[in-house]
């Protein structure tokens, strides 16, 4: 069966078709027994057939329902100890989780135990005695499908009495010796010829179970036949719950077994993609889709399948998946305070399921609750790091996608996989993926955007338009490579399929821009330009090194980078008029935010350097001109990281000091040199008087950066001495402290080169054309820039040909997230929790060199 066209809803397996007759449908295995459930799973992580199983559901006896309240599921779970066939009764509620921020999480409530009477425990035992297992009938095994895309399924066989004996896999002893015989004497068919006639007739043998007589069988059948809708429970399905009796004081664990609690994905058809849908549709729904992903063994079309339980327009949940309640169980991520109580397997190498595993030393009594917990590992590295609770967000430092500059980080990184995967496309992959894209995403987001809200703020919209003109930014990068198939003489250009791409990545193009963009409000207005912003920074990546970040930027840097990148979004790609026009009125923005930002410079600059050296210490929090300097340094500061450094890495090749500020051939983080440069003012001092020293090279092993650094001036005595020092030569971060107390003066000239020319001169030379008519660089030159700035232009010309300053040293120690080609490859039992292509880190380009004067173009 195809399961692409099928129609799953509730419950029902997405990787499994049942055969009935004729008749093919999809459902749950429905056989006799079936409350043994599924396979579970050992540490070891090794799968066992479910009569190995040994605790299971009781499928009738479980139910989910949705809270008419807050709409959320209630699931009703009843498993069964295979040792004793006692009851464990359990319902999952989903509320606000106990991890802050980490929204609703799921709760499994144990409701108590329920043992067998002693009658129906003595009659059990009597009867299991008298019966064996047996399921190696062919009937038994599950068969395989594969659609024409390449989608398999698991089909089963059911049917009255399919697999014989009540399609129970107990079989009486009596009854069980007597099918060997016939399994050994068994002659598939017997042909006979009619007389008169060529026609043959094919006689098949079969198992007359009536010519059988056993009185445990018999017996076990009239049990069953007394239990309405065959819903018995037990191994041979004799027991019903008033054989049962509670018992309250029966604790629960099942370490090292597990039982399961439901399927996470996929319930539709569409929740299987290959890896190259699955990771164009994360990358234009903002890396949503990855949280709520798997990957799984089995490929499809040669490609990585991915279980993803999003719907292809919004990129959110999905309304089958919100109704089951694995998708509510939260992680433990790194926190040593949480503990894993929920297994992640899957099924048939397609399917992902959440197995409950509770530890002897957590055990659980009646009326006790637990939040369920999952251990996603490695592979939910990157998810982390944009939620801010990774690896290096705790031992770097690093922001999470609160933070511009670490978000844009990672969105850069993303956009250059896509540029790969793109430069990679064949022609008929590209075919199906523009489909895929186009019918799946690109219609339904385009009328959900005709319609603006132009009062309130409208979440859904405001995600549609980031996903709108990221497909357009998609869109020009797969035209490049139609055209690129166009050139190729081995390529058809008139062929049917590219034509059809073509045609599709014409209605990607996001032509109404400039119309809507009149319509937004100003938040929704924001959101569009940030996008476009982030494009305009991603074209300039190579110049601009880390935009946006507060160690490598100082806070007017930051605001002048914002308004730069709005500037030019606005006039070039949401504004309607002649282009002369427009980039007028561009041109003065540019100078005006730089001219403005040069002032503010100053102004810190001068206030700081003036107050600085006064007696301070009468100064409170409320005092004017103590809040006057928090206000320019804080304009003026570099955030450091706050992070820990080894000693070892300062010291030079004798370990007796630390390496030379001045002479080091990389450049040093602000916050690091800061705290080097207190150390050493500090040692000099020491020197100076003949002090002991409190800070010894040898015994202080770790020093912090410092929080807050300015950069100071620095003036050597020596001639021709910086010829073979590095670019901080003549200027050095320095901690806040060494300002107030008079021992640092601001290096204005150094943040009007580095943090203001830089900014606006490299945005404006490469992402704007002044050359063409009828602008010819009436609007904007570097001359210009110079003279509203008050900025000689010689030096304005060397600052640009070093190019802006990017700390890198000293490099922090960071292990790198999960990736599958530093990982085993072959079939896992371990579902690969929010996929990320085996991809290695793109290099940023050649560092790029600005022409001087009025001329746009880069130098490579």
């Amino acid at each position: 069966q195809d399961n692409e066209d099928s129609d799953f809803s509730g419950d029902s397996e997405a990787d499994q078709s049942v055969v009935e007759g004729s008749h093919m449908h999809n459902n749950e295995e429905a056989e006799e027994g079936d409350d043994k459930g599924y396979a579970y799973w050992k540490d070891d992580e090794v799968e066992t057939s479910p009569e190995d199983n040994e605790m299971n559901q009781v499928k009738h006896l479980c139910s989910t329902r949705t809270d008419p309240i807050t709409g959320l599921p209630i699931q009703k779970l009843t498993v069964m100890c295979s040792e004793s066939e006692t009851l464990y009764d359990f319902q999952v509620d989903i509320k606000q989780s106990t991890i802050e921020n980490a929204g609703d999480g799921a709760f499994l409530t144990y409701l108590g135990a329920r043992v067998l009477k002693k009658s129906a425990d003595a009659r059990s035992t009597r009867l299991i005695r008298g019966h064996c297992i047996d399921n190696d009938i062919c009937t038994h095994n599950p068969l395989e499908s594969e659609t024409l895309s390449g989608k398999k399924s698991t089909v089963t066989l059911t049917g009255d009495n399919l697999h014989y004996n009540d399609n129970s896999i107990y079989w009486s002893k009596k009854r069980a010796d007597k099918f060997t015989e016939f399994q050994s004497n068994e002659n598939p068919s017997h042909t006979k010829l009619s007389h008169g006639s060529c026609r043959s007739t094919v006689e098949s043998f079969t198992f007359d179970e009536n010519e059988v007589k056993c009185k445990v069988h018999e017996e076990v059948k009239k049990f069953r036949e007394n239990i309405p809708d065959g819903n018995g429970i037990g191994f041979l399905g004799i027991h019903q719950e008033s054989d049962y009796e509670s018992d309250d004081y029966e604790l629960f664990w099942n370490h090292p077994n597990a039982f399961e609690l439901g399927r996470y994905g996929p319930h539709r058809p569409g929740d299987r993609k290959t890896n190259l849908h699955f990771d164009f549709k994360n990358f234009i729904h903002n890396f949503e889709p990855s949280e709520w992903s798997y990957e799984v063994p089995e490929p499809i079309l040669n490609r990585r399948q991915i279980v993803d339980i999003t719907d292809n327009d919004t990129g959110k949940v999905h309304s089958v998946a919100r109704g089951h309640t694995p998708i509510y169980v939260n992680e433990v991520g790194h926190n040593s305070k949480l503990h894993s109580n929920v297994l992640i397997r899957d099924k048939n190498d397609r399917s992902v399921y959440y197995y409950v595993c509770i530890e002897k030393e957590r055990a659980m009594k009646k009326g006790d609750t637990v939040e369920l917990f999952a251990n996603y590992g490695d592979h939910y590295e990157q998810v982390r790091e944009r939620k801010c609770y990774g690896r290096v967000n705790k031992s770097e430092h690093l922001g999470g996608d609160e933070d511009d500059g670490a978000k844009l980080q990672r969105n850069f990184h993303e956009r250059e996989e896509v540029e790969k995967d793109i430069s990679s496309l064949e022609v008929y992959a590209m075919f199906h993926l523009v489909e895929f894209l186009t019918e799946n995403v690109l219609k339904p987001i385009s009328e959900s955007i005709g319609c603006v809200a132009h009062v309130k703020l409208d979440l859904r919209l405001q995600r549609n338009l980031i996903v709108r003109r990221r497909l357009h930014w998609v869109g020009e990068k797969l035209t490049e490579r139609v055209q690129e198939f166009i050139a190729h003489p081995l390529v058809d250009s008139s062929s049917e399929c590219i034509c059809s791409i073509r045609e599709s990545l014409r209605q990607w193009r996001f032509v109404s821009m400039p119309s809507l963009f009149n319509k937004l409000n100003p938040d929704l207005a924001n959101t569009l330009l940030g996008e476009l912003s982030e494009e305009l920074l991603y074209q300039t990546r190579s110049c601009i090194p880390c935009p946006l970040d507060e160690t490598v930027w100082c806070n007017i840097a930051i605001d002048l980078t914002r308004k730069t990148t709005h500037s030019i979004a606005q006039h070039l790609f949401c504004s309607s008029g002649p282009i002369g026009l427009r980039k007028q009125y561009l041109g003065n923005d540019l100078l005006k935010h730089a001219k403005h930002a040069a002032v503010a410079l100053k102004d810190g600059s001068n206030a700081i350097n003036a107050i600085n050296g006064q007696d301070s210490s009468n100064d409170s929090n409320n005092n004017p001109r103590t809040k006057s300097m928090d206000d320019h340094i804080n304009l003026l500061s570099f955030k450091a990281r706050g992070r820990k450094i080894k000693i070892d890495d300062l010291l030079d090749g004798t370990k007796e000091q630390m390496v030379s500020l001045y002479n080091s051939h990389q450049t040093i983080h602000f916050g690091t040199a800061a705290i080097m440069a207190d150390i050493q003012a500090y040692c000099d001092a020491v020197d100076l008087c003949n002090m002991d020293q409190y800070y010894l090279p040898k015994t202080t092993r770790i020093i912090s950066e410092c929080d807050r650094s300015v950069v100071s001036q620095y003036k050597p005595t020596g001639k021709n001495c910086s010829a073979n020092c590095s670019s901080q030569f003549y200027w050095m971060a320095r901690s806040v402290d060494a300002f107030k107390k008079g021992c640092a003066h601001v290096n204005e000239q150094w943040y009007l080169e580095n943090q203001v020319l830089a900014i606006t001169h490299i945005l404006a030379s490469i992402c704007v054309d002044w050359t063409e008519e009828p602008v010819k660089n009436s609007w904007y030159s570097l001359e210009l820039l110079c003279k509203n700035i008050c900025l000689d232009l010689i030096n304005a010309e060397r600052a640009l040909a070093q190019g802006a300053v990017k700390p890198t040293w000293p490099v922090p120690q960071v292990k790198p997230a999960y990736s599958p080609a530093l990982c085993d490859v072959g079939p896992a039992k371990h579902s690969r929790r929010k996929p990320h292509k085996a991809r290695k880190m793109a290099g940023v380009p050649p560092s790029s060199k600005l022409l001087p004067g009025n001329a746009a173009e880069i130098l490579n």
